[in-house]
Parts: C-alpha cells; structure tokens; sequence
C-alpha cells in the first residue's frame, strides 16, 4: 500500500475544507443579498411610515379627548388662558400620565386654545400629513412646507360648528353650512345635486375650455313659464348645424294696422342696430273715363284712392289721395305692415 499518496490525499481534502468561500461565492452571495436589501427596503420603511403615524394619530386623538373631558368636567380648557402647557396640566390631572412632549416624528407638540376651541398642532413627514387628514376629525394641514397639521375640536357638543369646518348635517345654525370662500373641486364632479339656487345678482356658468353642455334624461331642457331666453345665434343640430339667425327673415314683424287718412302710426323701437320699418298694402283703384274737350282735366269718370306714408320724427303719417270726392277721404280704408329692419 502506498501510504504516502494517502496521506497526502486526506492533507488535500482537509486543507480545502479551511479555506472558505471562494471570490466568486462571495460576489455572488453579496449580488443575491443586495437585491434582497433593495426589494425588501421599500416595503419595510413603508410598514415603519404606517405603524408611525397611525401611533401619531391615536396619540393625538388621546390628546383631545383628555382636553374635550377636562373642559366638560371644569368648564375650561387645559394649560392655562392659552393652553400651552396643557399636556402637563392635563398629566397633573390624572388624564393620562406619560405622554410625551413629543411625536411619533421627534417632533414637538404644541397645544393651544381660544375660548371655543382647542387645537394641537404637529410636524409630520413628507407624504404622511394628509394620512393623518384623513384619519383625524378635525384636522387640517397647517403648513404644507413643513408637513405641518393641526387637529381642533369644539366646545363639547359643538364639533360640527367649528369655524373652519363645513357640517355634513343641519345643526340649526346656517352659518355651519355655509361656504365662505371659493369652493375649489379639482377637476371634480358633483354628484347627486338638489335645485341649485343663486343668490347675486346676474350669475354666470362659464366652461373655462370648450363648450358647456346641458343634458337631461328625458331630453328635454326647459325653460320656465314667463322666462325670456336671451342669445345671440342657436344652431339647430337637425337641420344640418344650420344657424337659426340663417333661416329667418331679417326683419320682425311688429303687426298690421287698419289705417285711415290723416291717421298716426307710432313707430317702434327696435332696438340696437334695427330700423323701424312700414309699408302700405296695396289699395290703389282706377277707373274708366271719356275724353271731354271742353273740360282741361280731359278725364271724367275717375275714381279710387291712393295713400302713402309721410315719415315724422317718431310717427307716420296715413295720407289718402281720392279720386273722387273729398269728403270720401276719411271713409275709406286700408292696411299698414310695422316692422323692425335689421340690416346685419
């Protein structure tokens, strides 16, 4: 037996077992870990974000409940005319014991008060003050730069009458009610709306782009009884988009009048741009008649009228030219058209 080549062959195997890992193991197993650390990281500061303000928003609403209680059972709010030592005041009170001065964020709590509210205001994270909106009654975004917020709560009873605060139900003050800035929706629509009331003067809607459409399920849009709808043009979709102000005459007309000679007719007024406009119907008769040579006239027999119009400042004029006698003039009778004229 060869005991030399055994003994260097276990001297082999040993000394491999003691060397470790490999460059190329190493490189390989620290890639696999990175991509781990990159893929886990996310999720793991987003769950730390989570836990982190969820605690701030319990903390926080401890905080006001111990306020709301200290003010039902003293009749005034924590820490003083301004209430900035409230968190002690309200630890020395047996409220709570161990809150802390600061957040969830190693930021301080600042409280303070007026005669009708109590407001604790906070600096949070980025991305994270509108999570504690959203999760606090009450609460505001104070400072957007410093994602700072601001939770308030009213006289016991009274929250939804907060200044600040719009009430989703009816208290029995309007003023909880009422909007009293620019109501900004974001692009947003407005659902299930009741009879919209304007209360100035002379309201406008207005489509900042585009056009502004009014829709009905029954397709009908009305406008109610003894309402004037005032507009420029209306296209009438089946008649091709065909412009109404296209189809129409460019006069209206005011009406037809029985008229006799030296009678007025007032003129109307027609507006901007129009001109006020009249025409006779047609009352023109002509008879037969024999040639007389002792007579200059040279026709008898004539007879009929013809009337005309002489213009006045404000009025017409009916003038009627008889044929016959004189004393016919005023018997005889016939109709005037009055219309307004627009030239555009």
């Amino acid at each position: 037996m060869n005991w030399d080549f055994e003994m260097n062959h276990q001297y082999s195997n040993t000394n491999r077992a003691n060397q470790g890992f490999t460059l190329i193991e190493l490189v390989v197993t620290l890639s696999v870990l990175s991509i781990l650390a990159v893929l886990m990281t996310p999720n793991l500061i987003e769950k730390i974000n989570l836990r982190r303000a969820d605690l701030t928003i319990q903390d926080t609403q401890s905080l006001l409940d111990a306020a709301r209680s200290f003010r039902t059972d003293t009749g005034a709010w924590p820490g003083g005319a301004t209430c900035t030592s409230a968190i002690s005041s309200l630890e020395t009170a047996n409220y709570f014991s161990g809150f802390q001065t600061t957040n969830r964020y190693n930021k301080p709590i600042t409280t303070r008060c007026t005669s009708r509210t109590f407001s604790v205001t906070q600096v949070t994270a980025a991305d994270w003050d509108g999570y504690l909106v959203n999760g606090l009654e009450g609460t505001v975004i104070s400072n957007v730069g410093l994602h700072q917020t601001t939770s308030t709560i009213g006289l016991p009873g009274s929250e939804p009458g907060l200044a600040n605060k719009l009430s989703r139900v009816a208290t029995g003050n309007p003023e909880d009610n009422r909007m009293r800035t620019t109501l900004y929706m974001g692009n947003q629509q407005i659902e299930e709306a009741g009879d919209i009331t304007f209360s100035v003067p002379d309201p406008t809607l207005h489509a900042d782009s585009g056009s502004l459409t009014l829709s009905s399920e029954n397709g009908e849009v009305v406008v109610a009884p003894n309402q004037t709808l005032t507009v420029d043009d209306i296209v009438i979709r089946s008649r091709g988009n065909r412009k109404l102000s296209d189809s129409i005459p460019n006069f209206v007309q005011i009406g037809t009048y029985i008229v006799k000679n030296g009678w007025l007719v007032n003129m109307p007024a027609c507006g901007e741009n129009g001109d006020p406009k009249a025409a006779l119907r047609p009352a023109t008769m002509r008879g037969g008649y024999t040639v007389q040579a002792s007579q200059d006239d040279m026709l008898t027999g004539r007879y009929g009228f013809q009337y005309r119009l002489i213009k006045n400042a404000s009025t017409w004029t009916v003038v009627a030219e008889s044929d016959g006698d004189e004393a016919d003039y005023g018997l005889q009778e016939t109709l005037v058209d009055v219309y307004c004229y627009y030239p555009d």
